[in-house]
């Protein structure tokens, strides 16, 4: 945990530690919330909507959708940004010699 909140803070990232708890166990479609849903350790299958996946990709889902944590987009870096255009461009001259 430390060597993950010490890249954080160097890279400029808050870091928050979230509350695991009932977060793969949640469906994040219907909002179920049983430990009939874990059938096997890596496995999420909703009793109430059938919704199926790995469970740690649903506990992630729960955390993002219900706003247990800010969760950092991504940043596609081949697209064009008008943010990055200014930041690279070295401040214009303003004239004499």
């Amino acid at each position: 945990m430390e060597f993950t909140r010490y890249k954080a803070a160097r890279a400029g990232v808050a870091f928050l530690l979230v509350d695991p708890a009932y977060t793969s166990q949640a469906c994040p479609d219907c909002g179920c919330i049983s430990r009939a849903n874990r059938p096997a350790r890596g496995r999420f299958v909703c009793t109430g909507c059938g919704l199926a996946g790995h469970a740690d990709h649903i506990a992630a889902c729960n955390i993002a959708v219900a706003g247990w944590a800010a969760v950092n987009q991504p940043h596609a870096t081949g697209l064009p940004s008008a943010r990055r255009d200014r930041e690279s461009k070295p401040p214009a001259s303003t004239g004499g010699s």
